[in-house]
């Protein structure tokens, strides 16, 4: 079992160098990739770094937890809604999308270990919603009907739209633009409605004043949080906000593996 476990990691172990496994290169963490492209790797592939990945979906929640011991970085991406049941609303699951509890149960388990272990954190759209969840929030089960949010976060089922953000100054997002203000892609129908305890507001959207950024309320002696409910993975490749919160979130990863 051990040599299948050791087999199957060497395989979805992804450099983003042609030069092969480096002494000093990162190892991230991605809870799951998409199917037919590498969309978030290729993202944080753009700052030059060298790090190769691990697909933590291919793996068993005992598996994945142990490979986390060899990351340097974890990133909470997005897909199908949480099951509405583990924020305390389980009985508007019908009002939801599809669910993976599978899924829900590793995110789970990985948050609460790199947490723990104060290594860097980003969730991207779900992946907010996530780390929200697991510091005991809830969220909005359709904001369309629950936040009047109508259209501005997704157009349709599938969607993509752009609106703007509105940055709360003095916090790591507004470092990274001027004027705190930025233009986003975003598609989702869920989003923060009750914020976890530990966590604070980065950012809203404007125009219904959903949460749209997340990170520790209070940081002292603890790792590096960030999440964004929009996609910066999807932005074009010259967005500079986007390149910022990669190359960020990078660097705090690079301190991560040199403090081991």
């Amino acid at each position: 079992m051990r040599r299948l476990y050791l087999f199957l990691v060497a395989i979805i172990m992804v450099s983003c160098t042609s030069n092969g496994k480096k002494p000093h290169e990162l190892t991230i963490a991605i809870s799951k990739e998409r199917k037919n492209e590498k969309k978030y790797s290729d993202w944080l592939a753009r700052q030059q770094v060298s790090f190769q990945f691990i697909d933590m979906s291919l793996l068993s929640v005992q598996d994945a937890l142990s490979a986390l011991d060899r990351c340097d970085a974890l990133v909470l991406t997005g897909g199908n809604d949480i099951y509405p049941e583990i924020y305390g609303k389980g009985n508007d699951s019908l009002r939801c999308g599809e669910f993976d509890r599978t899924r829900d149960s590793l995110e789970q388990a990985l948050f609460t270990k790199a947490s723990s272990e104060a290594m860097p954190i980003l969730g991207i759209c779900r992946g907010l919603q996530m780390i929200n969840v697991c510091e005991s929030g809830s969220l909005f089960i359709d904001l369309p009907e629950d936040n009047g949010s109508g259209q501005i976060h997704r157009q349709g089922e599938e969607g993509w739209t752009m609106h703007q953000l509105a940055i709360e100054p003095n916090t790591l997002l507004s470092s990274l633009v001027a004027n705190n203000t930025a233009w986003v892609a975003s598609n989702h129908h869920q989003g923060i409605d009750r914020t976890g305890s530990s966590l604070k507001a980065l950012a809203i959207c404007p125009d219904d004043s959903l949460i749209e950024a997340i990170g520790w309320k209070q940081p002292e002696n603890k790792g590096f949080l960030l999440g964004v409910q929009w996609h910066p993975e999807w932005m074009d490749a010259n967005d500079t906000f986007s390149a910022a919160i990669a190359k960020t979130f990078l660097a705090e990863a690079q301190k991560f593996h040199q403090n081991r």
